[in-house]
């Protein structure tokens, strides 16, 4: 998933669904994509892209798989895309839950980029909802995390969103 490391998330899908209809020679158990790891990658494509039927249709898919395996990274993954699904539909306080949910999985695993990745979308929600104060804050944490982990181009979209928000 060499695009999605990129960043570039609006090419995921098609990637993907291009791979799921290529045949391939049998695998072993563990060694090949699931339904739950296609899901999930599509539900982080139309995350990053703001892709509300994407996110119609996979984050749900995503969030059954993610409870059913126990996966607790892909439980925070699709916690956070119901929550920019959500704000998509102009549900920002529905959206803050969302987040929430996704924020408390991540600082549970240490995600530090997946924290980060959140704490921005969670802010995207505060500014919606007006509360500014919340996402000054969120987008601060947002930048501790980024930094931490050494990802150079998230930190500094948010050291250009931060002083926007006054």
């Amino acid at each position: 998933m060499p695009r999605l490391a990129e960043g570039e998330f609006a090419l995921v899908r098609n990637h993907l669904e291009q791979a799921i209809r290529t045949p391939t020679d049998p695998v072993r158990w563990g060694s090949g994509m699931t339904d739950v790891d296609f899901h999930i990658l599509c539900a982080e494509a139309a995350t990053e892209t703001r892709d509300a039927a994407g996110l119609a249709e996979h984050a749900p898919l995503a969030e059954e798989g993610a409870r059913r395996l126990g996966h607790r990274l892909y439980s925070g993954v699709a916690h956070r895309a119901h929550g920019v699904a959500l704000l998509l539909e102009g549900q920002p306080g529905a959206s803050v839950d969302r987040h929430n949910q996704a924020v408390d999985v991540f600082v549970a695993l240490g995600a530090r980029w997946q924290l980060g990745r959140t704490l921005v979308a969670r802010a995207e929600a505060h500014v919606s909802a007006g509360d500014l104060a919340a996402a000054r804050a969120d987008y601060a944490r947002a930048l501790e995390a980024f930094e931490a982990v050494g990802a150079a181009p998230a930190a500094a979209q948010v050291r250009q969103t931060l002083p926007r928000l006054t």
